[in-house]
């Protein structure tokens, strides 16, 4: 049985008038009944609902989007996917930006049950248990595009697969003469995309009997800046290492390293050549164009909306969980040369 207003009034030892003003209006009510309704909400675990009481229909054609971060370049080209199929589904997008914080992630999931969604697409950053209370909570389908669920809820996972990706990635590499390939590498502690993607990394060097060296391999975060940094830590072991490809684990991170070779005096790929992963629409706007592993971020959204509205339909489809690996592919460009043998 859902918890009512009128609960959480009982439980504060207020009316049901005063708990809808601490929700709509708090300015009016004083410090201390305010943290008493707030900790009944807590407690009972009552999420109170933003469309108005009256609606007899339920359906608001409406789907949440939580995204980490809007300022990810990621993001747009996820969004063209998802955004074009709900326009061809009359359903609406309601977004959240979590800026990359839990705390605003399960925040982000509590206002999008407020606004009565129909079901919330999640992205990119890792599901664990930490969520586990909201989840229980929300009685709507949850999707994941670009991450997975670690947690004790099993939910779809529509994503590429990061270690195949990124083997194959190095593999390319190799095919074209490279043998000293360095790596940009996120956070080990990124179990979404830095990890794996690492991961890969080493089984193709393994696997073609190159050694893996510690003194190759540079961490950072995702974005630009990350990248020049990290590029400019592995120049300065580059007498020593004779770097002559560098796989990075995101295309914004290959952005910067390329910035910083050029900043160096290196050219690419005639010095160094670098390979990124996404095919964000800026990795044909480089000088050179950027050689790199494609998401198909828009069949990655349509996938997610579709599999989404069928569980609205159907809510036994929320039983097929798991995760759906989507084929990703090598985009060839100007940024890796061939190494022919001597």
């Amino acid at each position: 049985m859902k918890t009512t207003i009128r609960d959480v009034a009982n439980a504060a030892g207020v009316s049901p008038a005063t708990v809808s003003r601490v929700l709509n209006a708090p300015e009016l009510v004083g410090d201390e009944t305010k943290i008493k309704v707030q900790q009944a909400i807590e407690e009972l675990g009552f999420i109170p609902n933003a469309i108005a009481r009256g609606l007899s229909v339920q359906k608001t054609n409406t789907i949440g989007l939580l995204v980490p971060g809007i300022a990810d370049f990621f993001f747009n080209e996820l969004y063209i996917g998802i955004e074009e199929v709900a326009r061809n589904h009359g359903m609406k997008i309601l977004l959240f930006d979590s800026q990359h914080s839990l705390h605003r992630a399960q925040e982000g999931f509590t206002f999008l049950k407020q606004h009565q969604v129909d079901g919330i697409i999640f992205t990119s950053r890792p599901i664990t248990k930490d969520y586990d209370a909201i989840l229980s909570r929300l009685e709507i389908p949850v999707v994941l595009v670009l991450t997975q669920s670690f947690g004790t809820f099993p939910l779809k996972s529509f994503r590429v697969d990061d270690v195949k990706a990124c083997y194959d990635a190095v593999t390319y590499l190799i095919s074209r003469g490279h043998q000293r390939i360095g790596m940009i590498s996120g956070p080990t502690s990124d179990i979404v995309a830095g990890k794996p993607r690492l991961l890969g990394y080493k089984s193709a060097l393994q696997q073609h009997q190159i050694p893996i060296k510690e003194d190759w391999i540079e961490y950072a975060g995702f974005r630009f800046e990350d990248g020049y940094h990290a590029m400019s830590r592995l120049l300065e072991k580059q007498k020593v290492n004779k770097l002559t490809a560098v796989f990075t684990a995101a295309d914004e991170i290959a952005l910067g390293a390329m910035r910083c070779l050029h900043d160096r005096g290196y050219k690419v790929p005639e010095d160094i050549s670098v390979m990124g992963f996404d095919d964000l629409r800026l990795s044909h706007m480089s000088t050179p164009t950027l050689t790199t592993v494609a998401q198909p971020f828009k069949q990655i959204g349509e996938l997610a909306i579709s599999h989404l509205m069928k569980c609205m339909v159907d809510s036994s489809t929320s039983i097929d969980n798991g995760i759906h690996y989507v084929p990703h592919n090598i985009v060839e460009r100007e940024s890796v040369r061939m190494i022919l043998p001597e």
